[in-house]
């Protein structure tokens, strides 16, 4: 019998910076708000304003501070991704390599942003590229010790998906569809998060499945197996999106600046 998982509830303050989804431009004075209403959003925009990557002539002792130095937009990716991370505590258990992981959703994020053109917006790409493993995040923190049977199951080279599937019922793509539609998210984003793998529902889900592509291409796994890269003649293989980020190591710094704030947090 496939044991039944509920949709995760969050804490109060994690709600408000989880509606920061639906929200791709908020103001100062919005974002100030649930900033401050955490001590642990609070404490991780200071670090990441006073790191070396963000060049501090002079150490910030304020959030409201911190956030004009890394900027508003700057300042809601990292909330949103700090709410992500510490929404369901330790996946220690799962087997799954939760540094990776972290690096993974971020890079994905960063890359659906440089991808996308057109009417997609860049803050609704990033959003998009930062939720897509809600599912296996929720699954993995939730029953631990039975996610570890996907994992174990993907390094010896059965697809994680059909893991899920055996062992859960249903795969993490549809799982965080189902939990972005009880939290409110977007319908473009539950899309996204639904179809992140196959990249055919919408633009958005097809630039988050670019993203994870071009991810794989710079060797950033997902925590579970190591990466796989697509073919040479394929549709992100010719995206010039590391140019978009100011080259490789521009990028990985940027990677690094964000997952190093998320396992702080």
């Amino acid at each position: 019998m496939v044991k039944q998982i509920e949709i995760p509830t969050l804490p109060i303050a994690q709600i408000r910076a989880m509606s920061l989804v639906g929200n791709p431009n908020p103001s100062f004075e919005e974002l100030a708000a649930i900033v401050e209403s955490d001590p642990g959003l609070t404490a991780a925009l200071l670090r990441a304003a006073n790191s070396a990557a963000s060049a501090p002539v002079a150490p910030v002792h304020t959030s409201r501070i911190a956030m004009v130095r890394i900027g508003t937009s700057e300042s809601r990716r990292l909330v949103m991704s700090i709410a992500l991370s510490s929404a369901f505590g330790s996946l220690t258990g799962s087997h799954i390599d939760e540094n990776e992981m972290w690096r993974h959703v971020v890079a994905t994020g960063l890359l659906a942003d440089a991808i996308t053109w057109g009417e997609i917006k860049h803050s609704e790409a990033f959003t998009a590229g930062l939720l897509p493993d809600l599912g296996r995040i929720a699954r993995a923190a939730q029953d631990p010790e039975r996610y570890a049977i996907v994992v174990d199951r993907a390094r010896e080279g059965v697809p994680a998906l059909d893991g899920e599937r055996d062992i859960f019922g249903m795969d993490h793509c549809h799982w965080g569809e189902s939990i972005g539609r009880a939290w409110g998210f977007p319908e473009e984003i539950v899309q996204a998060i639904g179809g992140h793998h196959a990249g055919v529902r919408t633009d958005l889900s097809w630039a988050v499945a670019r993203a994870r592509e071009v991810s794989a291409t710079l060797n950033i796994g997902d925590g579970l197996v190591a990466p796989t890269p697509p073919p040479p003649g394929s549709e992100s293989a010719m995206l010039p999106v590391l140019e978009e980020l100011g080259g490789e190591e521009a990028f990985f710094a940027h990677v690094d600046w964000y997952s190093g704030s998320l396992r702080a947090s």
